[in-house]
C-alpha cells in the first residue's frame, strides 16, 4: 500500500490521545478509580483536545510547501480551536443557564460555518503546483457565512436559529432549532461537500486509487454520526459517549485531513527524506556541528573539517577530482558535490592550448612588427624616391658644381654662394615634401620659414632679399610646395644677374594664391589654381 508513513506515524500519536480521553470519560470516571484530581474530568478532556489540536497543527504546518494551503489550513485549525475554548468558557467558566453561557452556546456556530469555508479554500490547492492562487471569486464564501454567524449571535433579538417558548429562563432545556439552525448545518454541509468533490476530483486525475479508501472510511464515519445522534442517554452509541459533538466534528474534520495527507492527495513533504535518500544527487544534509545527517544514495560523507571549509565557499576534496560546496539552511547545512575530474582535464587541456596560442601570439607580434617595420620602411624609401625625382634637378646641379669646383679663389667664392643656394632648397624642400605626406595643411608660418632659409642663403651670395609672407593665413601642402617651386626657378633663372628679389605673400583672393616676385627692377605676379601656378 503506497501510503505516507510519516504522516501515519503522526495519525497514531494523534489518536492516541483522543482515545486516552474518551477512555477516561466513559470507563476510569465511572468506575471512580481515580483520585480527587479528576473530578472536574469536563475541563481535563477540552485541555486534552486543545492540546491534540494545537498538536497536530504544529507538527503538519511544515508539512505544506504551498504556503496560501498551509494558511487555510492555520485557519481552519484556529476555529477549532475557538470552538473548544468557547465550550470550555460555557460549561465550566460561567454560570449555567447565564445569558454569557448562552452567548458562548451561539458563538459555537461562528467557526462551525467558517471552518468548512477554510478548508473548502485549502482544497481547492490539491494537485495544483505551489505557486498557486485561488480566484478572488471565492472570497464571496466569507460574505454567507458572516451573515448566518451574525444571525445566530443576535438569536435573542428575532429567534430565527432557536426558539424558546417558556422565555430565557429555562433556555438550556426548553428550545427548538429554527430555519437559520437548519441553514447554518446545510452551508457547513455544503462546504464539506466541496472538499469531498475536490479531492475525489484529484483522486481521480492523480490516479490515486490505491490510498483513497482511507478519506473514503473517515467520510462514511462522519457521514454516520449526524444520522445516529441522539439525546437519549439511553440510545446514545458508543462513540458518543466517548466524544461530544463538538469534539467529534473538530477531530473527524482533522482525521479527514489527515487522510488527505496520507493517501497524498494533499502535496506533502513529509515523505522527502526518502525521496532524497533515493536520489541521484550526489548531496546530503549536515547538522550545525558538521556532522552528516542523511545523505543520498550516491553522495559522499565529507569529513567535519571539510565541511566547515565549505561554508566559506567551495572545497576541492584530497581526492583532486570533487569539488565540494555547500548552503546553510534551518538546523545545519545543505552540501553537494560535483565531479571536476572532467573539468579539470579540459582545463589542463585549456591550459597547454592557452600556451601554444600563447606562443603563436607572440610569433605573430613579431612577424606583424616585421612586416610593419618593412611597410614603415617601403613608405619611407617610396617617399625618399619620390624627393629625389622632385630635386633632381637641383641635385644634378648640385653634383656638376661639385665636379667642376675651380681653383680661382674668386670663382670658388662665387662656386660656393651658388651651392649654399641649392643646398637651402634641396634641404628645405625635402622637408617640405616629408612634412606634406602627414600634413595636408600648413600655415604661412611654416612656409615662412623655407623662403627664411633660402633668403640667408642670397644674403650670403650678396643678393639682397626682402620677404613679406602672411603668417596668418593658412595654404594646402600642395601649394606651398609650388610656391617654393616656383620662387627657386626664378631664382636659378636668373642668378647670373640677379642683385635684389623681394617675395609677397599676400594670401587668397577669390580661391587663389598670390605671390609677387620682385626681381632686380621687374615684378612678376604668380598666381596658383587648381591648374598650377602662373604668371
Amino acid at each position: 500500500m503506497d501510503v505516507n508513513k510519516k504522516s501515519l506515524r503522526r495519525l497514531i500519536s494523534f489518536l492516541l490521545p483522543v482515545l486516552f480521553a474518551g477512555f477516561l470519560r466513559t470507563v476510569i470516571l465511572p468506575a471512580k478509580v481515580l483520585p480527587l484530581i479528576f473530578i472536574h474530568f469536563g475541563e481535563t478532556s477540552s485541555v486534552i483536545f486543545l492540546c491534540v489540536i494545537m498538536y497536530w497543527y504544529f507538527n503538519v504546518r511544515r508539512s505544506f510547501p504551498q504556503k496560501q494551503l498551509r494558511n487555510n489550513v492555520a485557519f481552519f485549525t484556529a476555529m477549532f480551536i475557538l470552538l473548544k475554548v468557547l465550550t470550555v468558557i460555557k460549561y465550566y467558566f460561567v454560570i449555567p443557564g447565564s445569558s454569557i453561557a448562552r452567548y458562548a452556546w451561539y458563538g459555537y456556530y461562528f467557526p462551525l460555518t467558517f471552518a468548512p469555508v477554510f478548508m473548502l479554500f485549502a482544497s481547492l490547492h490539491f494537485g495544483k503546483p505551489d505557486n498557486y492562487r485561488i480566484s478572488r471569486k471565492w472570497y464571496w464564501a466569507f460574505l454567507p457565512a458572516a451573515l448566518i454567524s451574525a444571525v445566530i449571535l443576535t438569536n435573542d433579538l428575532h429567534q430565527l436559529a432557536f426558539v424558546f417558548p417558556n422565555g430565557f429562563s429555562d433556555w438550556e432545556h426548553v428550545y427548538t432549532h429554527g430555519i437559520f439552525y437548519y441553514i447554518a448545518f446545510i452551508w457547513s454541509g455544503l462546504g464539506m461537500l466541496g472538499v469531498i468533490i475536490l479531492a475525489v476530483r484529484s483522486t481521480f486525475s492523480r490516479r490515486l486509487f490505491k490510498t483513497a479508501w482511507l478519506p473514503l472510511l473517515i467520510l462514511v464515519m462522519i457521514g454516520s454520526y449526524p444520522l445516529l445522534y441522539t439525546n437519549d442517554l439511553d440510545k446514545q452509541l458508543f462513540i458518543q459517549t466517548w466524544f461530544q459533538m463538538n469534539d467529534f466534528i473538530c477531530i473527524s474534520c482533522i482525521l479527514l485531513w489527515e487522510s488527505f495527507v496520507i493517501s497524498k492527495i494533499v502535496v506533502s513533504n513529509s515523505d522527502y527524506s526518502d525521496i532524497f535518500a533515493a536520489s541521484s544527487l550526489n548531496a546530503g544534509l549536515a547538522d550545525s556541528d558538521n556532522q552528516v545527517r542523511q545523505v543520498s544514495a550516491s553522495g559522499l560523507r565529507p569529513l567535519p573539517e571539510h565541511l566547515r571549509a565549505a561554508q566559506n565557499g567551495e572545497v576541492l576534496l584530497p581526492d583532486g577530482d570533487t569539488l565540494l560546496k555547500s548552503r546553510a539552511v534551518s538546523g545545519g547545512w545543505f552540501y553537494w558535490t560535483e565531479d571536476v575530474k572532467e573539468l579539470r582535464r579540459l582545463g589542463e587541456e585549456l591550459s597547454d592550448s592557452a600556451d601554444y596560442l600563447e606562443e603563436e601570439n607572440a610569433m605573430l607580434r613579431v612577424s606583424a612588427q616585421i612586416e610593419e617595420g618593412r611597410r614603415q620602411t617601403g613608405e619611407q624609401t617610396k617617399l625618399y624616391d619620390r624627393v629625389t625625382e622632385v630635386l633632381r634637378p637641383q641635385l644634378e646641379k648640385l653634383d656638376e658644381l661639385l665636379k667642376n669646383k675651380p681653383e680661382d679663389e674668386e670663382a670658388f667664392r662665387d662656386f660656393l654662394k651658388t651651392a649654399g643656394i641649392l643646398v637651402a632648397y634641396i634641404k628645405r624642400r625635402s622637408n617640405l615634401l616629408i612634412q606634406a605626406d602627414t600634413k595636408p595643411v600648413f600655415t604661412g608660418s611654416e612656409l615662412a620659414l623655407c623662403f627664411e632659409e633660402s633668403a640667408k642663403a642670397l644674403r650670403m651670395a650678396d643678393i639682397s632679399c626682402e620677404l613679406e609672407i602672411n603668417k596668418e593665413s593658412r595654404i594646402s601642402a600642395r601649394d606651398a610646395d609650388r610656391l617654393y617651386e616656383a620662387f627657386e626657378s626664378a631664382v636659378e633663372r636668373s642668378l647670373q644677374v640677379l642683385r635684389y628679389i623681394r617675395v609677397v605673400i599676400s594670401g587668397f583672393e577669390e580661391d587663389s594664391i598670390l605671390m609677387t616676385l620682385t626681381v632686380n627692377n621687374d615684378t612678376f605676379p604668380y598666381s596658383i589654381d587648381d591648374k598650377g601656378v602662373s604668371v
